[in-house]
């Protein structure tokens, strides 16, 4: 609950009322997306909905020892937040923005507190698809000034961020890995 306050008290807005809000479905959809990439054949109408059933291989399906690790994490996660995903529907509120995961080849691992970066003071730096991706697709670049949103655990020293080009109060730009050392980077100001 501590990272979803952070995150809406950054973001401007308003705290959830109920624990099935649409703050559960990023770590749902990130948590049945590694099962999606493994090949899972999904049952509920959401689940079918959401994911492309062509190419699934079944219920048993094998995870990496990662991305075992990343589940366990993600199910402790939705636990403390309390959140209960009704699969019963067919489309998730926030499917626009989660699809974005999509391009991603690590799926980050979301945590329960957030923090963020206002007015960055260091260089540029490019936004990647998995830690340590520099042959990969640059997906945007951190500049000067954004405002760096840190809603992820790190991987391997790299960090997941969604940076704010324009501040807070501006739309989200890229998202992506990028290495920024180990340590927070300078920062005008940091929040959370």
């Amino acid at each position: 609950m501590r990272r979803v306050l952070i995150t809406l008290a950054l973001l401007g807005l308003a705290a959830p009322a109920l624990a099935n809000e649409p703050y559960c479905e990023q770590p749902w959809f990130i948590r049945n997306l590694i099962f999606d990439r493994a090949g899972f054949c999904f049952s509920s109408p959401l689940g079918e909905a959401v994911f492309d059933n062509s190419d699934c291989t079944g219920t048993d399906v094998v995870l990496s020892q990662r991305d075992r690790e990343a589940v366990a994490l993600i199910l402790e996660m939705e636990d403390l937040l309390d959140c209960t995903m009704d699969t019963s529907g067919q489309t998730l509120s926030t499917l626009p923005e989660l699809n974005q995961l999509r391009r991603f080849a690590l799926l980050p691992i979301p945590v329960d507190a957030a923090s963020g970066c206002i007015g960055y003071l260091g260089p540029q730096l490019p936004l990647l698809e998995a830690p340590g991706a520099h042959n990969g697709p640059v997906l945007g670049t951190l500049t000067l000034e954004s405002s760096i949103l840190f809603d992820f655990l790190p991987e391997n020293g790299w960090e997941f961020v969604t940076v704010y080009p324009n501040g807070w109060e501006g739309p989200p730009g890229p998202s992506g890995w990028v290495d920024l050392g180990g340590q927070m980077p300078d920062c005008r100001q940091v929040a959370g």
